[in-house]
C-alpha cells in the first residue's frame, strides 16, 4: 500500500499533517494518534511530521513481511522478540525520496543514522503501545502485554551517536570562504547563479541576514516587513505559528522564543532597498507582509518564500559555487555562533554573561544548557593551551639534558 503524507490548513489557521492512503483517505490510528497523543500535548507540527515519517516506516516493514497488526492486536497476539528484531534492522532502511513515490527498499544498501533509527523505534514502541491497547481484547491474559511489547522494541534501540551539545562549536566556517561567497552572491556579479538582478538582491539579502544573526530558517521565512523598525535598527523575531494570513502549508515558523534583536543600520537599509525597489513591484506581495517573496511568475508568483523554495536556493548556491557544499542556513548558525564566541574573547566577557547573552540572542531559554555546549569552546582552548605548553616544558628540558 503506498501511503504518503498531506498537509491540511484548517478554517482557524492550524496546521495538520495526516498520512494519506492511496485513495487519498486519512489512516484512522495513526491520525488518532497524533490528534490525540502527539497534538493534544501542544507539540509542534514538525514534532508530528517526524513522528508520522516513523510510521511510514512501520507500514512499509507491515507490506514487506506481510504482517497486520491491528488485525493480530484485535486477537492479542503481540510482536515476538524475532520480529521485533527484524523491525530493528528494518528501520535502518532510508525512507525513498518523494520523487520516487515509494516508501522503503530493504535492497537499499544505505542505512539511516543510528540517532535516526533511534526516534524512530521510540515513536514506533509508543504508537504500538496506543494502537495495541486500543485493539486487544480485555483479559487477564493481555494485561501488561501491550506495555511490555513497547519495552522490548525501546530496548533494542541501537546506542545514540557521541556527538553532543558541546560539539557545537566546533561545526563552523570559515570567514574567508563565506566571503567569497558573498561577493559570488553580489547582485550584478557575473558569477552570481541566478540571472533576475531582483531575485540576486532577494538572496543576497537572505544570505546576508542569516551569516550575521544566526536566524534560523522558519525565524527568516516567518520575517514581515512589520518585523522591521528601521527608526531603531531591530529585527523582531515574533512567533506566528498556525497564522491564518498564512497561505503555505508547511508553514516557517520560530521554533525559538520571540526577541527584538539589533542590526547595523547598514543591514535595515538593504532590507529597504529589497522592500521599495524590488518588492513592492509585485502586486500579489503586497495580499501579505511576509518579507521575502517568489520573484519567478507563475502560479507562486509573489507568495512568501517557502521552506521548499528555500531549500532549492542553497541547492542552487552550492551547485554554482564549488566548495561551498556545507554551507547551509544551519551551518550559518553554528558559524555565527562561533564568532559571537570569539568575540566574546576578545571583549573578556564572564562565562555566565556570555551565556546569558547567546541565550537572548539565540531565543532560547536561560536554562535550557543549550548555550553552555557553545560556552565550553573556550574550556577546550584553554586546556588545549594548557597541555601543550607542558609538553614543550617537558621536551625542552629533555633537549637540554641531551645537550
Amino acid at each position: 500500500m503506498k501511503i504518503h503524507m498531506r498537509r491540511v490548513i484548517c478554517k482557524d489557521g492550524e496546521r495538520l499533517v495526516v498520512l494519506v492512503g492511496e485513495d487519498g483517505v486519512p489512516l484512522f490510528y495513526p491520525t488518532l494518534y497524533v490528534t490525540a497523543e502527539l497534538r493534544g500535548n501542544a507539540l509542534a507540527v514538525n514534532t508530528n511530521v517526524n513522528a508520522l515519517t516513523a510510521l511510514k516506516a512501520l507500514y512499509a516493514w507491515q507490506e514487506y513481511f506481510s504482517i497486520d497488526l491491528e488485525a493480530r492486536f484485535k486477537n492479542n497476539q503481540f510482536l515476538e522478540a524475532h520480529e521485533i528484531h527484524a523491525l530493528r534492522d528494518f528501520l535502518q532502511k532510508p525512507l525513498r525520496s518523494p520523487a520516487e513515490k515509494k516508501i522503503v527498499s530493504i535492497k537499499e544498501p544505505r542505512t539511516v543514522s543510528s540517532d535516526v533509527q533511534y526516534a524512530r523505534m521510540s515513536v514506533i514502541a509508543e504508537y504500538l503501545e496506543f494502537l495495541a491497547k486500543k485493539l486487544q481484547r480485555a483479559t487477564g491474559l493481555s494485561s501488561g502485554l501491550a506495555e511490555k511489547m513497547a519495552f522490548q522494541i525501546k530496548a533494542n534501540r541501537p546506542q545514540k551517536s557521541g556527538w553532543s551539545e558541546s560539539d557545537r562549536d566546533d561545526k563552523h566556517l570559515d570567514d574567508d570562504m563565506l566571503d567569497s561567497l558573498e561577493a559570488i552572491l553580489k547582485p550584478g556579479s557575473e558569477e552570481n547563479p541566478v540571472g533576475s538582478y531582483s531575485v540576486q538582491v532577494r538572496n543576497a539579502l537572505l544570505f546576508s541576514i542569516l551569516r550575521t544573526t544566526g536566524f534560523r530558517r522558519g525565524e527568516i521565512l516567518n520575517l514581515k516587513i512589520e518585523d522591521i523598525d528601521f527608526a531603531s535598527n531591530v529585527i523582531k523575531v515574533v512567533r506566528r505559528a498556525d497564522s491564518l494570513g498564512d497561505v503555505r502549508a508547511n508553514q516557517p515558523t520560530a521554533k525559538t522564543y520571540g526577541r527584538s534583536y539589533p542590526v547595523v543600520s547598514e543591514l535595515t537599509q538593504q532590507i529597504y532597498v529589497y522592500v521599495t525597489e524590488h518588492r513592492n513591484k509585485i502586486p500579489s506581495a503586497r495580499k501579505h507582509g511576509y518579507l521575502f517573496v517568489v520573484h519567478k511568475e507563475g502560479p507562486n508568483f509573489g507568495r512568501p518564500l517557502s521552506n521548499s523554495a528555500f531549500g532549492k536556493l542553497f541547492d542552487q548556491i552550492r551547485q554554482a559555487a564549488a566548495g561551498y557544499a556545507g554551507v547551509h542556513a544551519h551551518s550559518l548558525r553554528h558559524h555565527w555562533n562561533y564568532t559571537f564566541s570569539k568575540n566574546a574573547d576578545t571583549r573578556n566577557v564572564s562565562p555566565a554573561e556570555e551565556e546569558r547573552t547567546r541565550s537572548f540572542l539565540m531565543g532560547w531559554k536561560p536554562t535550557s544548557g543549550t548555550a553552555a555546549g557553545y560556552n565550553k569552546r573556550r574550556t577546550k582552548e584553554r586546556a588545549a593551551a594548557a597541555t601543550l605548553g607542558i609538553q614543550e616544558k617537558h621536551l625542552k628540558n629533555m633537549q637540554k639534558d641531551k645537550a
